[in-house]
């Protein structure tokens, strides 16, 4: 498990565990090493179940504190693959998303010997229409790689369970490209 953990749902993200982080994490003055994640949630009761398991049963009525979505995207660009975040039931590349992407092949450019996957979390019980839609946003990716320079050759892609990943919704709203180290 990450350091920081944000659950993300309807367009808002609210942190579930690393609390002792928060300053830091919202001061942008996180030392080396420590990690982040983000987590898709297809409820608002699932961030709280989340936060719940991460960080026990609050003293008081309380929920989970909300954290501006510039700083969640800032996080984002922290994780140490990179991951691109959709919408609900989107495919469409936003600016964050190309940014991960160019972010990505630049890497892709700096380790030319190293093959490259684009992983998406799929929970193989449930309905085809979000394994078809998964697929469409990996191939959306696989095609802005390689005009952002990376030879298709290289580009390989890889389907995780969404179950792998503790917290991820079955819906998963994320496709991670991962360099191969060598």
């Amino acid at each position: 498990m990450a350091d920081i953990t944000i659950a993300e749902f309807d367009g808002r993200g609210w942190l579930v565990a690393g609390e002792e982080y928060i300053d830091d994490f919202l001061a942008n003055t996180l030392e080396d090493g420590i990690t982040i994640e983000c987590i898709s949630c297809d409820s608002i009761a699932a961030v709280r179940a989340l936060w719940i398991q991460n960080c026990g049963v609050p003293e008081h009525s309380t929920d989970p504190w909300i954290v501006h979505p510039a700083i969640v995207n800032r996080a984002r660009r922290r994780l140490p693959e990179h991951a691109v975040f959709f919408a609900q039931w989107s495919a469409a590349l936003d600016q964050d998303a190309c940014a991960v992407i160019r972010g990505a092949a630049v890497a892709a450019m700096l380790s030319p010997a190293q093959p490259v996957q684009v992983v998406e979390y799929i929970d193989p019980e449930g309905p085809r229409s979000m394994a078809e839609l998964s697929h469409v946003r990996a191939m959306l990716i696989e095609e802005a790689l390689v005009t952002e320079g990376v030879a298709a050759s290289r580009i390989g892609r890889v389907q995780r369970k969404v179950a792998e990943i503790p917290g991820m919704a079955q819906e998963s709203q994320r496709v991670d490209i991962v360099i191969i180290p060598g």
